[in-house]
């Protein structure tokens, strides 16, 4: 927005960028990876998940209009057609943003413990591989680099794998993914924004607007 002529006013209630974050996370930027949670066979397993305490989605059931319109619209983006829209306008706004973070590190000194080291999906079962034939085509209508992998491939991308070989039954690698400290790229930005005028109130509460 800066760039664009705008004036950019930055309010955070904390004392700097990036403090109510986990520090790190993963730390992936994978780009390959963008995917909707609206997907084929995700509402079984939602209700299997609200009997589990450590389940990937936590969904807290109401009766109330707005849960109630969500979920309907959530199951019905669940098709197999509907899916596929998604994910393929996901995968392509992840691509812009890879295009962005590169243009943002070869224009200027950005330092955040950066990796271009792509990631791998190890599958341990045939079902998952053949589970992930509907997302190739998409990968591949996007531009998004991937390589699929047998067990072999997956030792020699990570030979750390060599302990679990008997385990595993291929993987998918995608060579133009990431990884980084998300702390010190937010810590980082926030001094090249700075820079180029914006201005960041901090300890600074929004009560409303």
């Amino acid at each position: 927005l800066s760039q664009a002529g705008y004036q950019v006013t930055v309010i955070d209630r904390q004392p700097s960028s990036a403090m109510e974050t986990s520090f790190a996370n993963a730390g992936q930027i994978s780009y390959g990876y963008s995917s909707p949670w609206a997907a084929p066979g995700i509402p079984l397993k939602a209700i299997k998940w609200l009997m589990e305490e450590h389940a990937p989605l936590k969904i807290k059931p109401s009766l109330s209009t707005d849960m109630i319109s969500w979920a309907s619209k959530m199951v019905a983006n669940c098709t197999l057609p509907r899916y596929q829209i998604n994910k393929a306008r996901m995968l392509s706004i992840a691509n812009h943003s890879r295009t962005c973070l590169e243009q943002l590190r070869n224009e200027h000194a950005i330092e955040y413990q950066g990796r271009q080291f792509g990631t791998l999906q190890v599958f341990r079962k045939t079902q998952q591989l053949t589970a992930i034939e509907k997302d190739l085509k998409l990968l591949e209508q996007s531009g998004t680099r991937f390589e699929l992998m047998d067990v072999e491939q997956c030792l020699r991308q990570e030979p750390g794998l060599a302990l679990v070989k008997d385990k595993i039954v291929g993987g998918l690698y995608l060579p133009d993914d990431e990884t980084g400290d998300c702390f010190q790229f937010c810590q980082q930005l926030t001094e090249l924004a700075k820079a180029h005028g914006v201005t960041f109130k901090f300890n600074t509460e929004v009560s409303n607007w």
